[in-house]
């Protein structure tokens, strides 16, 4: 970078400054408003079932109580059994009730001091629908050691532990059904504490001090961004991906009846992700031509062209032929896009340069 675009740099953001220095004083006076705000969202916290019947407890925990259609539950079984007991843990296949097994890992068998043994497995479910669901009781099933009371393993019985249901609440991406009539109004205009006026040459100096701090950081994120080298990669593909779709359902778009921009942004994360991930130029493209340059690489199985087909037309429909999707259709097409980058992520990271996303276009 030449001396001359760090001075234009530094100018531009000098001239800036006094721009900065309202918007810290207008966030010093706003403060106690959005706290009070923030400390009324609620946490959801995990939900844990015991049972403990003689040489053995049975522990299952859901990480949640209450998730949205954009997140994922994670459901933990354990089971801590005395020496000399065999232990079979459940095996639900590819699905535990209404939720969907997306991910499944088990730890090997662990000793501790006192002889006991501990077995654990961890699954990773979601679901498409919003409303309350229930897991059904989690059974293990234990007996002793075949060897241990001298009988053939085939003829020892197994007893069995079963833990209570849980129930887990699975909020919409919208707040209820959407109706593009309505919109929810301006809310009113927070007061400022009597008091606040005397707090105003302490304000004036944590906000000049604020902004010299702002300009320092631009200043130092400006020569950065100038003096990157070509290609370099901070980000891979799909937790780009899953970090724009985290955002796109933060906003709640839908629910201020901005559907269409909701689509359109969608669709756009899809089509980037796919263009890093697979190199196919899918921004660039109709979906016609992109479908049919999909259809000619084998970098996507036929399942995957399936689905991304079937989504990019549902896509369109709404960008393109004003077609009003119902609450299960929007929220259909969001996971179908965030399974896709789930589904086709590499199962190893590469370490070099060349198969992520650039900072900028990550931030």
């Amino acid at each position: 970078m030449t001396s001359g675009r760090l001075m234009y740099a530094v100018g531009t953001m000098w001239r800036m400054m006094p721009a900065i220095l309202g918007c810290a004083l207008l966030l010093i006076g706003c403060r106690d408003a959005g706290d009070v705000e923030q400390a009324g969202q609620g946490v959801s916290e995990p939900v844990v079932r015991t049972v403990d019947r003689g040489p053995v407890k049975l522990t299952v925990t859901a990480d949640k109580s209450e998730i949205s259609i954009a997140e994922r539950l994670q459901l933990t079984i354990a089971v801590n059994a005395e020496e000399g007991i065999e232990v079979e843990m459940p095996d639900f296949g590819a699905s535990l009730a209404e939720f969907q097994i997306r991910d499944f890992q088990e730890k090997p068998a662990q000793v501790g001091d006192d002889g006991r043994q501990t077995f654990e497995q961890s699954y990773d479910l979601d679901i498409f629908l919003s409303g309350e669901y229930t897991i059904p009781g989690i059974t293990a099933k234990y007996r002793k050691d075949a060897e241990a009371i001298g009988e053939p393993a085939e003829e020892a019985p197994f007893a069995e532990l079963t833990s209570e249901p849980i129930t887990i609440k699975v909020k919409s991406l919208l707040e209820g059904e959407f109706d593009p009539q309505k919109f929810h109004g301006v809310k009113p205009v927070a007061e400022l504490r009597a008091d606040w006026a005397w707090g105003t040459i302490a304000a004036t100096a944590g906000g000049g001090l604020a902004g010299l701090i702002v300009v320092i950081l631009l200043i130092v994120w400006l020569v950065r961004r100038l003096t990157r080298p070509a290609g370099e990669v901070r980000v891979p593909p799909h937790e780009w991906a899953l970090e724009q779709l985290r955002v796109l359902a933060a906003e709640q778009l839908v629910e201020r009846g901005r559907v269409q921009e909701f689509y359109y942004r969608l669709s756009e994360i899809a089509r980037r992700y796919i263009e890093l991930r697979f190199g196919l130029m899918a921004p660039e493209r109709t979906t016609e031509e992109f479908l049919l340059e999909m259809r000619q690489s084998t970098a996507l199985s036929r399942t995957h062209q399936a689905a991304l087909g079937d989504f990019l037309e549902a896509c369109d429909l709404v960008k393109y032929a004003r077609h009003e999707p119902t609450t299960a259709e929007i929220e259909q097409v969001f996971n179908t896009a965030r399974d896709f980058v789930l589904e086709t992520r590499p199962t190893a990271q590469p370490e070099t340069a060349g198969a992520g996303v650039p900072q900028e276009a990550a931030a």
